[in-house]
């Protein structure tokens, strides 16, 4: 759900407001009907009449308020509070009308802008309702178009990477009908596992690209020894230097361990030393390696960018799928003994 370049502004605007404008809202109606009850002494009528917009009013405060828990983005929160706010005007003018035909009729109305504040509440509330169906619908169509971003993702790199082993494969499958050498048969077999490899990382990429719908506390620490286990690690060494709970898949997030220290083992020394610990709003993992160029940062969590000559660029990508799934946030910068590090947040 991040927003896109043409309504950053929307945003922003909402980070600085010191109250949200929904719960706000709600909070002014209800505050109203209550002064007004008060006003009569808590008479039988004024809480009858009062009853159910002051609910009403309640249950979007406490509406704004679950969506705020949930964390839905300041964006999507202003869209229902236009929502809100659109269906207090609408009702207002309606009630109006109303009471004016009742006026020129000459049977007027008891209370008037009481009356017009209960309609407006009413109008609030069904504002709210439709509000918070408009941006499921918008999230599950984000949701969807990064689904078949993901496909067609896959699909480059299924018809781009997996050429240059196919053309191997062909090219000594040929010469060992020519020759009759064995030696060509082990080229075609180290080339299919290849892209038996290939295909394996790409389809895993294009499934982490999914919601996650169960997760539970597992430490950092178990997280990370799990997945350093798992890895050929060779002189290379790890720490965790602090640890933290986390709310999270744990078999995918092992898989996200993993690619990170094998990435950490593919580009720096034999004894790379790699540290994991948790930073502000989340973990970070990070190495003493070599490091990764500044203008490189933004690129190496695309599907099929590497920088090793052999390398599918897919390893980071699973990363960043998971993430996404998880709903982090990715920073890379760089470690304090100049490697790389990969914080995320969320």
């Amino acid at each position: 759900m991040q927003p896109t370049a043409d309504d950053d502004w929307v945003a922003e605007i909402g980070d600085q407001l010191p109250v949200s404008p929904l719960s706000l809202l709600g909070f002014v109606l209800a505050a109203t009907i209550g002064v007004r009850i008060a006003g009569e002494s808590a008479s039988s009528q004024a809480l009858l009449e009062s009853v159910f917009p002051l609910v009403t009013a309640t249950a979007v405060v406490l509406a704004d308020r679950f969506l705020v828990a949930m964390d839905v983005p300041i964006r999507d929160r202003l869209t229902v509070f236009a929502y809100a706010l659109g269906g207090f005007l609408a009702a207002v003018v309606v009630t109006s009308l109303h009471l004016y035909i009742a006026y020129l009729e000459g049977t007027g109305a008891h209370a008037p802008l009481y009356l017009l504040l209960m309609g407006g509440t009413m109008g609030v509330g069904a504002g709210t309702v439709a509000g918070v169906f408009d941006i499921k619908q918008r999230a599950a169509t984000r949701e969807a178009r990064r689904q078949s971003d993901r496909l067609e993702e896959f699909a480059s790199v299924v018809s781009h990477d997996l050429r240059n082993p196919l053309s191997v494969a062909r090219g000594r499958l040929d010469a060992a009908f020519r020759t009759g050498s064995a030696d060509h048969l082990k080229e075609v077999d180290a080339s299919l596992r290849r892209m038996d490899e290939l295909i394996d990382a790409s389809l895993s990429v294009a499934r982490n690209g999914t919601q996650v719908e169960e997760t539970y506390e597992v430490p950092l620490i178990e997280l990370a020894s799990d997945a350093w286990s798992a890895t050929a690690t060779d002189e290379a060494t790890y720490e965790v230097v602090d640890s933290r709970t986390l709310q999270v898949d744990p078999l995918r997030t092992k898989r996200l361990f993993e690619n990170l220290f094998r990435n950490s083992l593919d580009h720096g020394r034999d004894d790379v030393h790699v540290r994991v610990g948790s930073c502000d709003g989340g973990f970070f993992v990070e190495d003493d390696g070599p490091g990764i160029p500044e203008d490189e940062r933004d690129k190496i969590l695309e599907q099929g960018y590497s920088t090793a000559r052999d390398g599918s660029g897919l390893g980071l990508a699973i990363v960043r799928a998971i993430a996404d799934a998880h709903g982090w946030s990715i920073t890379v910068t760089e470690s304090e003994s100049g490697g790389a590090r990969f914080e995320f947040t969320g």
